[in-house]
């Protein structure tokens, strides 16, 4: 030791059962250290159990201890007398530092004190190797984790702050931490041990119903994994991090649930569809109120949110494709024109095609044709154009697109054809003309964006339980 000159040198833990023992260093400038001594029959053990084990040769420092400070720094090591004997017992971590902490002198080193005012859920007896309490590891996996950091600060002072390789926890952070880890366990033990207790009362009732086999892992993972998650999760104050659990607890148990709570499932199922319509509605009426958006715009949100596309149906109906071509040789290539969906509608897989433009898209011409009648626009006749022709070329080559594509449960029967465009016309006039000319439409139904949002609030009134007019 330089610059210390040793005042005292004392053995404070007797030599054990496998020839370990401990040595208290001290010197005239308050440096105080804890040596592991090994023994020669120790060492002989060491040597014979694994060939290549050498001496260190220098003191095996366990712990040191600064009075000024009264810090006391222990460098956790493993001290079976095993192949892995003084290795580090940690990954990364290779000392903790406690403040307050009175002399090392002072301290009672039988096996069931050690050094007595370290905080809980550490190990005190230097035997031991000092460290963190081995069903408390977690914690300092935990502190692993944080890049850099080799040493743990267990101290007085508030709060959590990183030096450097060091990181510093409160007591209190830490005891909190201490009792988390234990609380959590203790749950984890109680609920596997009930469930193994219900696993098998289930199995011996079963065998004397005189049931013909039974399923040892029948439900025990899916079960075990929910119900634990359950059981956790519902004491975690902290409102993000349960709201997360919570979702994906559910998530991962849908399916279970749905088997032994259909009604709760079903509960469930209606209020999700029932915030997120109202959501949904939101967001649909803050688009359509805003002038400025491209059929890309809309495409991109209706693509998104594929559910408001489906509404156009009266039967199930899934998107097929987006911006399908219906020119070239398959239906994702390139070349010919591209429609801007193609939904897959019933049970016969009959394809439809879907032609989206603007929420402000003139429906009618602003100026009257003759009298009160008003003439379709450019933009929906070209429109509705456009849509028979993409049907027309897809109903040609759907024979080659199948084979090429590898796609067979598609079928080009009868394409329905659909234009989503504009908004009902303020006028009278203007909505006479638009209804007289989308009924003339045998072929091609002309949807508007409101009513698009009609149909979804309609929704929410039955979802709600509301009477619709």
């Amino acid at each position: 030791m330089s610059g210390s000159s040793i005042v005292k040198f004392q053995t404070v833990v007797a030599e054990s059962q496998d020839g370990l023992s401990i040595d208290l260093m001290t010197t005239d400038h308050g440096l105080e250290q804890l040596h592991l001594i090994i023994s020669p029959k120790a060492l002989d053990k060491l040597i014979k159990d694994n060939p290549g084990f050498e001496h260190p040769g220098n003191p095996v420092v366990l712990a040191q201890y600064d009075a000024d400070s009264e810090k006391l720094t222990v460098f956790p090591l493993r001290t079976l007398l095993t192949s892995r004997f003084l290795e580090p017992k940690y990954t990364k971590i290779r000392s903790i530092v406690v403040d307050g902490i009175s002399s090392l002198e002072h301290q009672d080193y039988s096996a069931n004190v050690g050094i007595g005012n370290m905080p809980a859920g550490l190990v005190r007896a230097p035997l031991f190797g000092f460290g963190v309490l081995n069903d408390l590891r977690t914690i300092v996996q935990a502190v692993e984790r944080v890049p850099d950091v080799t040493e743990l600060y267990v101290s007085k002072a508030r709060g959590v702050s990183q030096n450097g390789g060091t990181l510093r926890i409160s007591r209190s952070i830490f005891d909190g931490f201490r009792k988390t880890v234990g609380r959590l366990h203790r749950k984890t033990l109680a609920f596997a041990n009930e469930r193994k207790l219900e696993v098998i009362e289930t199995k011996i009732s079963d065998l004397l119903q005189a049931k013909d086999s039974v399923d040892y892992d029948d439900d025990v993972n899916s079960a075990l994994a929910d119900r634990l998650a359950e059981a956790l999760v519902g004491k975690i104050k902290s409102g993000t991090i349960s709201r997360k659990a919570a979702l994906q607890t559910v998530r991962a148990s849908v399916a279970t649930i749905a088997k032994t709570e259909p009604t709760e499932i079903l509960s469930l199922q209606r209020e999700i569809e029932t915030v997120t319509l109202k959501d949904l509605i939101e967001r649909m009426e803050k688009r359509i109120a805003q002038k400025g958006l491209t059929e890309y715009d809309w495409q991109s949100f209706l693509s998104a949110n594929a559910f408001i596309l489906r509404l156009a149906f009266g039967v199930p109906a899934l998107v097929f494709e987006e911006q399908l071509a219906v020119g070239g040789t398959r239906f994702d290539g390139g070349g010919g024109k591209l429609a801007d969906y193609a939904i897959r509608a019933g049970l016969l897989g009959n394809l439809a095609i879907i032609e989206i433009k603007r929420s402000s898209t003139d429906l009618v011409e602003r100026k009257a044709y003759r009298g009160d009648l008003h003439a379709p626009s450019t933009e929906l006749s070209g429109a509705v154009s456009q849509v028979l022709d993409q049907r027309y070329r897809l109903q040609m080559d759907i024979k080659s697109k199948k084979i090429d594509s590898g796609v067979f449960d598609v079928y080009t029967y009868a394409v329905q054809c659909i234009v989503i465009a504009g908004l009902i016309p303020e006028s009278e006039p203007m909505r006479k003309s638009f209804e007289l000319y989308r009924n003339s439409l045998k072929e091609v139904l002309i949807l508007t964006f409101d009513e698009l949002l009609a149909k979804l609030r309609a929704l929410l009134s039955f979802l709600n339980g509301e009477q619709t007019s």
